[in-house]
């Protein structure tokens, strides 16, 4: 690909974006879900010290790992994000199953 086609495709990608809105819809994004993980692990510690289940802040968490991994394999193919995923579902179910069992 020559100089020329890398550019037009470029800015047929960004056309409603430049790179500064990009950035800081990115860093925005990862300011939120820190604090959401800080929320969920205050939670969680809470939940602990007071012998409460976690199990629907764990739900949350995983589903964000998931979903997360699912959308990079959508964008890159790396067998790493396909592992990663993997685990992340198995460790999901595990939850679900356990929240879902509790009323039985």
């Amino acid at each position: 690909m020559d100089k020329e086609k890398i550019l037009e495709k470029s800015r047929k990608e960004n056309e409603n974006q430049d790179e500064m809105e990009r950035t800081i819809t990115i860093e925005g994004e990862s300011f939120s879900l820190a604090f959401t993980l800080m929320a969920g692990l205050a939670i969680v510690v809470f939940n602990h010290l007071h012998n409460l289940s976690s199990d629907s802040v764990m739900i949350m968490f995983w589903t964000s790992c998931v979903s997360n991994r699912l959308y990079r394999l959508t964008k890159r193919r790396s067998t790493s994000d396909l592992i990663t995923m993997i685990i992340s579902l198995v460790i999901l179910v595990f939850y679900v199953v356990k929240y879902f069992s509790q009323g039985w």
